[in-house]
């Protein structure tokens, strides 16, 4: 009989969130375009400003595999370095 193969954990990370929605749509196209699957969180949750709190409607760039996670915050991390 042949084992079963262990599924690798799976774990969404949140490893950025702004404001600015352009922003964290252009760090997940870096981190997708390094083959880092990515989920972003309330992309339109801006327009319940003012009536949500705003930690619900923050734009929010998650990680799928957590392995994945030193990764991504080291290209994010470059990418925030050369823009000062």
């Amino acid at each position: 009989m042949a084992a079963t193969p262990r599924c690798a954990k799976r774990t969404m990370i949140k490893i950025f969130e702004d404001f600015d929605i352009t922003l964290v749509g252009y760090y997940q196209s870096v981190l997708e375009s390094n083959n880092i699957e990515t989920f972003m969180k309330n992309q339109f949750g801006t327009g319940g400003l003012g009536e949500l709190p705003f930690v619900e409607v923050v734009p929010q760039l998650w990680v799928l595999n957590d392995a994945e996670v030193p990764r991504a915050i080291a290209l994010l991390k470059e990418l925030q370095d050369e823009s000062l």
